[in-house]
């Protein structure tokens, strides 16, 4: 066994999507209500006019995926179009019908949830570090190569690559050898 760098080593780095724009985001959830709103006008027929479904569903894969700004962005769109292309088709908006304007409403408020939902999901996720890939240890003394071809205790590596936290103990082979002295 040599101490050269294999060419074709991957090193263990922590996993995360990778950083997008704010303006990149907003633009997908921008393209996702346009899409959805078109479904909607060529679906009414089936869905029924005063069906919220693929509306909802575009902010929440906004939300989800693209983060909060893209279900924002879904919503607002799917929101002014609902509220200007399809509502004067089902009612005259006369505030006699006010069970229209509750269903608009109920809808806004479950957008803003699912994006609220949406950003909590992202925070959770960027506080989780998982390690993946190859990682190069010795064989005797257990260190780790890192990504500057330098050698570190494993503790020390995973540490730094991580959100782990290491204590330390014997196990029960260990302390018979400790006591025994070998």
């Amino acid at each position: 066994m040599t101490g050269t760098v294999p060419q074709r080593t991957r090193y263990v780095t922590p996993l995360g999507s990778p950083h997008r724009s704010e303006l990149l985001c907003a633009a997908y959830g921008l393209g996702l209500g346009v899409l959805s709103v078109a479904l909607q006008e060529v679906l009414a027929p089936v869905l029924g006019p005063d069906s919220y479904q693929l509306l909802l569903s575009a902010v929440a894969i906004g939300a989800m995926y693209a983060g909060v700004r893209a279900g924002a962005a879904a919503l607002l769109v799917t929101g002014v179009l609902k509220l200007f292309l399809f509502l004067p088709r089902e009612s005259s908006l006369h505030l006699s019908d006010v069970r229209l304007l509750i269903r608009f409403g109920l809808f806004l408020c479950l957008g803003i949830l699912i994006c609220w939902l949406g950003q909590k999901l992202h925070a959770s996720q960027k506080k989780v570090r998982v390690l993946s890939g190859l990682l190069p240890i010795c064989a005797w003394c257990k260190r780790v190569r890192d990504e500057k071809n330098e050698w570190q205790q494993l503790e020390a590596y995973i540490h730094d690559h991580s959100e782990a936290d290491f204590t330390h103990g014997l196990c029960a082979d260990c302390a018979r050898r400790m006591e025994t002295g070998q």
